[in-house]
């Protein structure tokens, strides 16, 4: 049987929702509504959500780590309890989305679709495993309830580890997905804030949140993009010379240089109210930290390098009076920390803290980090 032939009734092949896009459409539908000034953010909801899609998220990893596809019956992990965990996930990664977006109108109408779009789908999985695995299956279906664990689970000896080396999650987008899920609770906040106070958001000052936010759904995007890049090709999102020397050297040279020039030169209001006085105190804590990045005998790791340095700076960021720049360097960073070496001709995945060979190499960073330091520490009193 084909898989577009596979419907339970013929009605459902004219849906105008299909499964793959009901998520898209969610998304769009809490854009829009936020932007129409047609609801707003609120605490409650909003926290509820947030717990719902972390639920989800667990759940999600936690099935496509056991799950096999195709090649034996999965019936450990999650799949003890339910047949069906990652929709089951979906269902509540879905459900969080709508509570975020904080209307009810909208939830019940996309969790109605959720149920006839997954209804079919669901079913039609359920014929493609009978095709598959047989009385194997039909026995497992007979004693394991589809989403609801109101059964006793499998046996233990059907177990088998959690691995980060099933497809779905070592070489898949997982990662991936679950970065861009993230996104989207600060998307509905920044859709919202400019439904409701419109032009008014220009003014930083008076509006941090809705910057704070606007911050946090461009990193989770680009993390989005970037672990799909890894996961995918091993590849960077940034082109690889941008992550050696000298191109490395210049960049940050740049972000020190742009972090000192706005911290001393702006003469309006404060974001942070704990802004360091004079900054001389964040600039030592800057430099102990690129410190122990430069000490091979503690680490012998370019990312742990590229993390220590891009902690610093972003911390740095964070106490001048625009941190929302925090996300250039949060950025960079993190697409070199998720490649690591940049001298080799694909990113490693299977060691996150991978020696570097070159024995120069923490002796290079400190000599591009301490010149950058002894100009800047001065002029912060002045």
């Amino acid at each position: 049987m084909s898989k577009t032939s596979m419907h339970k009734y013929k009605w459902e092949k004219y849906l105008p929702i299909r499964r793959t896009k009901l998520r898209s459409y969610l998304v769009g539908g809490g854009v829009l509504l936020g932007l129409a000034g047609l609801n707003a953010m609120a605490a409650l909801p909003f926290s509820v959500g947030a717990v719902f899609m972390a639920l989800a998220a667990w759940l999600h990893v936690w099935a496509k780590g056991h799950l096999d596809k195709n090649a034996t019956l999965t019936r450990s992990g999650p799949y003890r309890w339910v047949r069906d965990p990652f929709h089951l996930s979906n269902f509540f990664m879905d459900l969080g989305l709508c509570l975020i977006i904080n209307s009810g109108v909208f939830t019940l109408v996309m969790m109605t679709f959720w149920v006839i779009a997954y209804r079919h789908r669901l079913w039609e999985e359920d014929q493609q495993l009978v095709e598959i695995f047989g009385d194997e299956y039909l026995d497992y279906r007979a004693r394991i309830p589809r989403m609801i664990p109101y059964r006793p689970p499998m046996e233990k000896k059907y177990d088998k580890p959690f691995s980060v080396r099933h497809a779905p999650i070592y070489r898949g987008s997982v990662c991936t997905r679950l970065f861009r899920l993230a996104s989207y609770p600060y998307l509905f906040f920044v859709a919202a804030e400019i439904g409701q106070k419109g032009t008014d958001l220009l003014a930083a000052q008076e509006h941090p949140a809705f910057y704070w936010a606007l911050t946090g759904f461009l990193f989770f995007h680009f993390l989005s993009r970037a672990a799909g890049e890894i996961t995918k090709r091993r590849a960077s999102i940034l082109p690889l010379w941008t992550l050696r020397h000298p191109a490395r050297g210049v960049i940050v040279s740049i972000m020190v240089a742009a972090l000192l020039a706005v911290d001393m030169l702006w003469s309006g209001p404060r974001i942070l109210e704990w802004h360091l006085d004079r900054g001389q105190w964040l600039i030592l804590l800057v430099a102990a930290m690129l410190l122990v990045a430069t000490l091979r005998g503690l680490w012998h790791s370019v990312r742990f390098r590229r993390l220590i340095e891009g902690t610093a700076l972003v911390v740095a960021w964070l106490f001048t009076p625009v941190p929302w720049l925090a996300l250039v360097p949060a950025c960079y960073f993190s697409a070199a920390f998720l490649y690591g070496d940049p001298d080799q001709p694909e990113a490693d995945v299977d060691h996150v803290f991978l020696a570097t060979k070159t024995d120069g190499a923490a002796l290079a960073a400190l000599g591009l980090w301490m010149p950058l330091i002894l100009i800047g520490l001065p002029a912060t009193w002045f």
